[in-house]
Parts: C-alpha cells; sequence; structure tokens
C-alpha cells in the first residue's frame, strides 16, 4: 500500500474518519503527485475498513482547503508527456469514484476556498459544507487559465446542474462564488459561522444519512434539463455553440469549446465513460501553446506585476498636488 504524506488519517471512536488535507512541503495543497498518491492510500485503506465505518469528513490543515492543481505540472506537459498526465488524471477521477461510491457518508467540510481540483474533491463528497469567511470562495475557473476542469469537474456538475445550468454557473466563466453566494446557487449544502460549527454540522449530516450515495448513482436519476437524446433538448443544442462564439467574440479559445464538446458527450454516456471524454479534453488543451501562455500570463506575470515587479527604484520623493488626464475616444473620457 502507498503512503500517505499529504493526507492525515484521524478516527474517533464513533466510525467517523476525517481526512485532514496537510502536504508538508507547500503553503497550500495541491492536486500534485504526492496528493495522487496520498489519495490512492487512503482510499485503499478505507475500501478495507470493517463494518465500524460510518463516515468520511474530507477538511484542511490549511488556511485554504484546496487550491487545485499545481499549475507548474500542468505548464510542463508536453505531446511526448501527454499519456502521463492522462493517468494522472485518471488515477484522481478513480481515487474520487472510489471515495464516492463506498456506501457511507463523505462530507466536504470546506474550511477555506475550495477552487479547480479542491471543488472537484468536494464534488465527489456527498455533503458540502463551507466555512463563511469573508476571503473564501468555490468554483472552477479552470477556463480562466484556459483549462478546463480535470477531475470529473465537468462531468459532475452536468449530473448535478443538468448541461445548461452546469456551462453557464459553473464551467465557461469560471466563476468564484462567495459563501452565501454559492449556497444560493447550490454549489454547497451549507455555510458554517466558525471551525467548531463545520465540523458540528458535517458530524451531523453523517448521524442523519447513514447510508449515501450520489444523486447520479441512485435509481432512476436523469440529468436535469435533458440530454441531447431528448428531443426539446436536442432542438436547443445548436443553440449552444453559437451563443459560445458570441460570448468569446468568435476568439480561438480552445477551452470553452472543449468545455462544452465534454459537458454534451459525457451527458450521453455513463459516468465512467465521461470521465475519459473529459480527460482527453484536459490533455488536447495541456499540450497546446494557448493554455500555457494563460497560465504564464494570469498566474505567474499577473502576481509579479501585483508584487511590484519592473516598477522604479529609488525614485526621489516629492508631492504632487495636481493631477491632470488627457484622452481622447471613449477610453480616455471614461478616464477623464
Amino acid at each position: 500500500m502507498t503512503e500517505s504524506t499529504t493526507i492525515r488519517w484521524e478516527e474517533n471512536t464513533e466510525g467517523v474518519v476525517t481526512l485532514v488535507l496537510d502536504d508538508p512541503d507547500q503553503p497550500v495543497n495541491t492536486m500534485n503527485a504526492a496528493f495522487i498518491d496520498s489519495l490512492d492510500a487512503v482510499v485503499d485503506r478505507l475500501e478495507n475498513k470493517d463494518e465500524a465505518l460510518r463516515g468520511v469528513v474530507l477538511t484542511s490543515a490549511k488556511k485554504t482547503f484546496f487550491a487545485g492543481g499545481d499549475l507548474r505540472d500542468l505548464r510542463a506537459v508536453t505531446p511526448e508527456t501527454a499519456d502521463r498526465s492522462f493517468e494522472a488524471g485518471m488515477r484522481v477521477k478513480r481515487a474520487l469514484r472510489r471515495l464516492e461510491t463506498l456506501g457511507v457518508p463523505v462530507v466536504a467540510a470546506l474550511n477555506g476556498t475550495a477552487l479547480g481540483g479542491g471543488y472537484e474533491i468536494a464534488l465527489a463528497c456527498h455533503h458540502r459544507v463551507l466555512l463563511d469567511r469573508p476571503t473564501a470562495r468555490v468554483g472552477l475557473p479552470e477556463v480562466t487559465f484556459g483549462l478546463l476542469p480535470g477531475g470529473g469537474g465537468v462531468t459532475r456538475t452536468v449530473r448535478m446542474f443538468g448541461i445548461a445550468d452546469a456551462l453557464q454557473k459553473v464551467l465557461l466563466e469560471g466563476r468564484q462564488y462567495a459563501p452565501a453566494a454559492a449556497l444560493a446557487a447550490g454549489l454547497v449544502d451549507g455555510i458554517a459561522a466558525d471551525p467548531a460549527e463545520l465540523l458540528m454540522k458535517a458530524r451531523a449530516f453523517i448521524d442523519a444519512h447513514p447510508e449515501s450515495a450520489q444523486p447520479w448513482d441512485r435509481p432512476g436519476h436523469r440529468i436535469p434539463g435533458g440530454t441531447p437524446a431528448h428531443p426539446e433538448f436536442a432542438a436547443n443544442l445548436p443553440a449552444f455553440p453559437a451563443n459560445l462564439r458570441k460570448q468569446t467574440g468568435g476568439a480561438p479559445y480552445p477551452a470553452p469549446r472543449n468545455i462544452m464538446a465534454a459537458a454534451v458527450e459525457g451527458a450521453q454516456v455513463d459516468i465512467d465513460t465521461a470521465f475519459v471524454i473529459e480527460a482527453r479534453y484536459l490533455t488536447d488543451l495541456l499540450t497546446g501553446q494557448t493554455a500555457k501562455n494563460m497560465i504564464q500570463a494570469f498566474f505567474y506575470d499577473l502576481r509579479a506585476v501585483e508584487a511590484g515587479a519592473n516598477r522604479p527604484q529609488n525614485l526621489p520623493s516629492r508631492t504632487v498636488r495636481r493631477v491632470a488626464v488627457l484622452g481622447a475616444g471613449m477610453m480616455g473620457a471614461g478616464i477623464a
């Protein structure tokens, strides 16, 4: 069995296991190779538990719950390493799928921000409670880096919200939701005022739902709003790519296109096949140059600018008493 180095196992006398995400080598938890190994290890251990296992709580020892994929690893993917990247993504999907089908309630106690891979972990849980911090955010912002959610985010949000709402509310804009907005939009099931209430609500769900399953694993589940197999939905489907083209101004952004394709195609097959479709569309983006450019510009370069990179140093101090703004046209008028 692989050793878990980034997920701590805590078990109480009532049969509830708390998995504490805590990468000792980083200030935040990310979906790197050590985490994937750790996730496999703890899921193996959970599956080998006896009947005494009553439920699982996932939380974090960091200020944030989980920061998502490691952008250094994602940016380094090339056509030559595409197979390894694809398999790493599938390992995460398989482990999270095993977690959500344990047959006991699994609750995400989100003690802080859960974006990208962090929210995908939460989606694999049966219940999600978010700490009501002003800085806490949940969502799937991968599209803003030229990527798509590769840990099951496309597949699960489609089955949770339906194709249209998943695309509009979560996937295509990469919106990050504050706690109250996340609750209203259905991204989380509850919010907590403090860490003690967060864990209390997580354990209360376990007590009240001893046998839990995802909605899409229950008999008779249908994707909200229908799929291309439904005539009414199929009649509106041609408008989806047309609206996307309008929203992007016709710009050649591959990520929104791949997200839409993965959502529509994945809705027509079983969940495990949908995971494969999702992984293939992500691998296509990772091996392209657009995602690498967007990661560099909107993460690394932007952070450098915000930190003051390239600002003039050691300028003589002076007092400014008057400022004039000169401009022409719409932009100049707006600034003025």
